[in-house]
């Protein structure tokens, strides 16, 4: 903690001072106007209720210019200005992964039981840069590549609450906020595109310009209605040549439809990723296992340096001399009040 202004803190300190040297010279030498003398006046001072008066008077006197001191004090502080350097050490690990959900309607029943897995996956990990892209007919990034792990666990969460709410009929409102934009009505029928997804999904990579390990972890059923721009096998083509290793967690899918399992295997073995199905167990140790074989180096990056005002001390105080003020006179005011209804 530093004072950004000690020159004022000092010159407020002062002028303090002075005021209460000439106040106290004042008050010593003062004399009262319109005071009558009176004779024997040692006989009133030594009446119990005469010294009653007298030591509420210094009492209340008392606290009210502790009262006053306290407030100018933290008045000072702040005017000084506390401030408190913070030095951030920015060095990140080199490795980056993309959550790539399949949205549509035959994976959606399965995808809350996707977020926990996912949600597994990201616990495991430390350091990595982490981002979420969901996607139907269209992809959307839910998150962008971040190390706030705690921004990346609320939205599992809330991943994971939205899709419990899915219906073929009469989805939940929490479904189609979190959907939304992921399926675009247009031409033919078409849905589940899954290499036009897995294609968004590697294009969310940045810093293409730093040697860093890339990882995408998809989950979909394998099951496409109609074509996109890529197919799977294009998709995986395109991975490989960023650098990227895709790691495939399958559901089951719609009963009656079968997915592309293999072209979706063959994807994985493109790029040296792994493949497993959802549910059969292990699925989460292999692709963490599998991230942590990942090349990773520490870029050294300048530490940030953040000057931060602390006001706290100041405000408390204040607060505490102002607090104490308002005391003293609520006080002398029921004392008055008191007084004037005895008489």
């Amino acid at each position: 903690m530093e004072l950004k202004w000690p020159w004022l803190v000092l010159l407020l300190t002062l002028l303090l001072v002075a005021l209460l040297a000439v106040w106290v010279r004042t008050w010593r030498t003062r004399q009262p106007a319109g005071a009558s003398y009176v004779a024997h006046a040692a006989r009133l001072r030594a009446l119990p209720r005469y010294q009653v008066l007298v030591q509420r008077r210094r009492l209340l006197g008392g606290f009210g210019s502790l009262a006053a001191l306290v407030a100018c004090a933290g008045g000072i502080v702040l005017g000084g200005r506390v401030q408190e350097t913070q030095v951030i050490d920015r060095d990140e690990a080199t490795r980056d992964i993309v959550l790539c959900l399949d949205a549509s309607g035959s994976s959606a029943p399965w995808n809350s039981e996707v977020a926990q897995e996912y949600r597994a996956i990201v616990d495991e990990l430390d350091g990595d840069r982490v981002g979420l892209t969901i996607w139907n007919n269209a992809a959307i990034s839910k998150i962008p590549l971040t190390d706030d792990y705690g921004v990346v666990r609320d939205q599992l969460d809330i991943a994971q609450e939205a899709f419990a709410g899915f219906d073929e009929y009469f989805p939940s409102e929490e479904f189609n906020d979190f959907t939304a934009g992921t399926f675009i009505q247009e031409g033919p029928d078409r849905s589940s595109l899954i290499g036009d997804g897995l294609a968004s999904c590697v294009q969310r990579f940045d810093r293409l310009d730093e040697d860093r390990g890339r990882a995408l972890i998809l989950a979909t059923d394998g099951e496409q209605r109609g074509r996109g721009v890529f197919d799977l096998a294009e998709a995986a083509d395109y991975a490989a040549d960023a650098g990227v290793v895709i790691h495939v967690i399958t559901n089951p899918g719609e009963p009656q439809r079968e997915g592309d399992l293999a072209g979706l295997q063959a994807a994985a073995e493109t790029t040296g990723g792994s493949f497993a199905e959802l549910g059969t167990g292990g699925s989460t140790e292999e692709v963490v296992e599998q991230i942590n074989r990942l090349e990773t180096t520490e870029i050294d990056r300048p530490p940030l340096v953040q000057t931060l005002d602390r006001p706290r001390a100041g405000q408390v105080l204040a607060g505490i001399g102002v607090g104490l003020l308002v005391v003293v006179w609520v006080v002398q005011g029921l004392i008055a009040l008191a007084g004037r209804r005895s008489s």
